[in-house]
């Protein structure tokens, strides 16, 4: 291909790595206060945000204000509903302490935001990862309010973290802490592009694909750089292999006579490295919206990336289709800044290869590679942001300034729903337009959508099932608590098993008569699964523990609440429990997420203490033993058990360690109810410290408490206060 015909073959190239018109819609289910329609009958639901001349959303507009047309034919709007956020106030409140009992009751039927934020730091070379983390901090700071659930993660997988602001909001910033870019490096860079490996593997030696690639679709990414290429470019240039063999043999990186095999091989190579980075890339981006489709109300996701090309070999529609499910906006928020020019071109090689260009030729090529570093190397996310309803921040430094413009649109917008009219087939693209009557506004909403095909079963072949059902995987992902099953958890920190390790046991229990157990016989008889992820903050090592219950209650019973625990070794720091039970055969799912530390070696401390009404023995104890508990309600009248372990404490030879303990009880509002004033604790046959107290709950009214454990070392004086909370009223535990 000679010199001068690189232009010709770009601009159909432009049209050809487009996009086609990616697409994201809601879920198919109406929020609890709209319309309910038959279950035969889809609804796609669209979130618009709409925008004044300024740019600044426009909140208090009506169903009649809105039109929605696909494929050019108006659609009536079936359900709308609008949703305002008001600012935040100026001082934030401080980080709440996370509850010692997570509960998902708390998020029946709420129309919270949701954010994921994606760091792309396999493609994010290791100097712009500071101003990834910085963008990432910056939207935490500037736009995410209280109540808000964020999930963080990483497309290397090394960061996966779900967080509930405000207490969850120191965690996610340490979190950035430990985000590296993996990124090639600019000595890559100055050898061959990625957009140059691209070209050359795919098109540069098959001038028939080449000619016959067809345009983007209008108004994409592809036609404006196509256009902007025909202004910036005037003239033609050599292909692109002959530009990087010039570039090679000018700089001494290969012998002319050898040039040609030794691109072509690099070409390939780098390619393909590519294209795995970019599919890991995409695979973080899709779990992220999977994470997020549970979720009604705004939700957005953020993906801070060099960007990617726009290649037909990914799965960017199946990206956009996953957006349009789980009703998710894409937002690509640009690492690299300001792109001046491509990297590897200036200084020493201009020199070189002003003695084989031509001063035209040379500044042409400067433009070309410009171009191709500040459009196309990031084309294909900035299609799939235009495509599901976001935009892109890019070829700026004021990342800040860019995420605050995500926050606006984050805090007003409008959720709109209609039928999808027949006449196309699942998979095929259908446009979409939404559009104001009222004269200069402007809508942001997602361009098109396509329906998903429901799966055929294969005949006279069973599908095996996966070991964990998708349902599962997609709640243990995500940060909102789902409560299609009530479902409460905790960590319990017991004794440390070696220096790096101590154990803990995950305790949950469920409302196994929300689980929707078919009857039979009268009688209830079901199989549910449960999985239980512990995620390591400081490491981000994971912990996991998949299972199945078996749930069954006799004729005329519910089956009541059920109680279910999971015993992990884990190292010191903070950490997560996410705990998901799930019943396939009702399609109800309850999901929670329980944050709490591991202690180091060494140091004073108790272990978490067992709070219960019920004693039971096993076979081979001297004495009955306090029944693990998760529920903190208890019924009036009986009593309360509290049990606890005591260590590090410093020891004194020959004696050994001398520890005292006392406790006292006080309603909410400070009232002094029992007291027990300090006494040592005596070491068991196995010289541990462990205390089990018993109180009457004879005369105590139902409302809250506050039991304080006060535990002194007498050997070194150190002192521990620990306060647990518990309430007496109507028992929902279970038994």
């Amino acid at each position: 291909m000679g010199r001068r015909s690189l232009l010709p073959s770009l601009v159909s190239l432009l049209g050809a790595l487009a996009l086609r018109e990616g697409s994201r819609t809601a879920r198919a289910q109406a929020p609890p206060n709209l319309p309910t329609f038959s279950s035969e009958v889809e609804l796609i639901t669209v979130d618009a945000v709409v925008l004044d001349s300024a740019g600044r959303p426009v909140a208090g507009l009506g169903r009649d204000d809105f039109v929605v047309t696909e494929d050019g034919r108006p659609q009536e709007i079936v359900s709308f509903e609008p949703f305002v956020l008001e600012p935040p106030p100026e001082a934030p409140a401080p980080p709440a302490t996370p509850p010692v009992v997570a509960s998902n009751a708390a998020s029946a039927g709420g129309n919270g935001r949701a954010f994921a934020i994606i760091i792309d730091d396999l493609r994010t070379p290791s100097p712009q990862a500071a101003g990834a983390r910085s963008a990432a901090a910056a939207f935490m700071d500037r736009a995410v309010h209280d109540g808000d659930e964020v999930t963080l993660g990483t497309s290397s997988g090394e960061v996966w973290w779900n967080a509930r602001v405000p207490e969850g909001r120191p965690d996610l910033l340490a979190l950035l802490q430990r985000v590296k870019g993996r990124g090639g490096d600019a000595a890559t860079y100055a050898r061959m592009s990625d957009y140059e490996a691209y070209r050359i593997a795919n098109y540069e030696d098959s001038p028939a694909m080449n000619s016959a690639l067809p345009s983007g679709p209008s108004g994409s990414v592809a036609d404006r750089a196509a256009a902007q290429a025909s202004e910036a470019m005037p003239g033609s240039l050599g292909a692109i292999k002959e530009r990087v063999k010039r570039r090679w043999a000018s700089n001494n990186l290969c012998d002319p006579t050898a040039c040609d095999g030794m691109v072509r091989g690099w070409a390939s190579d780098l390619d393909a490295q590519r294209r795995d980075r970019t599919r890991l890339t995409l695979q973080s981006v899709r779990r992220g919206l999977e994470a997020l489709a549970a979720v009604h109300g705004r939700k957005s996701l953020l993906l801070i990336s060099p960007g990617f090309l726009e290649d037909s070999a990914l799965d960017l529609r199946g990206i956009a289709a996953t957006s349009r499910e789980a009703n998710t906006a894409v937002y690509f928020i640009d690492v690299r800044g300001l792109v001046a020019q491509g990297p590897g071109y200036g200084g020493a090689d201009d020199v070189e290869h002003s003695e084989t260009l031509n001063a035209g030729d040379l500044t042409r090529e400067r433009t070309t590679v410009r171009f191709e570093e500040s459009v196309l190397a990031s084309a294909g996310a900035q299609t799939l942001a235009d495509d599901t309803g976001g935009f892109s921040v890019r070829n700026t430094n004021d990342l800040a300034g860019g995420v605050e413009r995500i926050a606006d649109e984050s805090r007003v917008f409008y959720l709109l729903g209609f039928h999808p009219p027949p006449g196309k087939s699942a998979g095929q693209w259908r446009k979409l337009r939404v559009e104001v009557r009222r004269p200069g506004l402007a809508v942001r909403a997602r361009r098109g959508y396509s329906l998903r095909a429901e799966a055929a079963a294969r005949p006279g072949k069973k599908e095996k099932a996966p070991a964990v059902d998708a349902a599962v995987v997609r709640a243990l992902d995500s940060a909102h608590d789902e409560a299609g099953i009530p479902l409460r958890a905790m960590a319990y920190v017991f004794e440390p098993r070696s220096q790096d390790a101590t154990r803990v046991l995950v305790a949950a229990e469920f409302d196994a008569s929300r689980a929707g157990l078919p009857p039979k016989g009268g009688a209830h008889n079901a199989r549910l699964e449960f999985s239980v992820v512990v995620t390591h903050r400081d490491t981000g090592r994971t912990f996991r523990d998949d299972g199945a219950l078996e749930v069954s209650a006799a004729a005329g019973q519910s089956p009541g609440w059920r109680a279910f625990t999971r015993e992990f070794e884990l190292p010191p720091g903070v950490a997560q429990a996410r705990v998901v039970v799930r019943a396939p055969a009702g399609d109800a799912t309850g999901a929670v997420t329980q944050r709490f530390e591991v202690p180091g070696p060494g140091a004073l401390r108790l272990s978490t203490p067992i709070l219960t009404d019920r004693l039971e023995g096993t076979p081979g104890q001297a004495r009955p033993q306090p029944a693990l508990a998760v529920h903190r309600t208890f019924a009036p009248g009986g009593r309360l058990y509290c049990q606890f372990e005591v260590f590090g404490a410093a020891r004194a030879a020959p004696a050994g360690p001398r520890v005292s303990a006392g406790l006292a009880l006080r309603t909410g509002d400070g009232r002094l109810v029992r007291e027990a004033a300090p006494t040592p604790i005596a070491a068991d046959p196995d010289g541990r410290l462990v205390r089990l107290v018993g109180m009457t709950l004879d005369g105590m009214a139902p409302g809250s408490y506050d039991l304080t454990l006060e535990v002194k070392d007498e050997v070194s004086g150190a002192r521990l206060e620990r306060h647990e909370a518990f309430a007496l009223g109507p028992e929902t535990a279970s038994r």
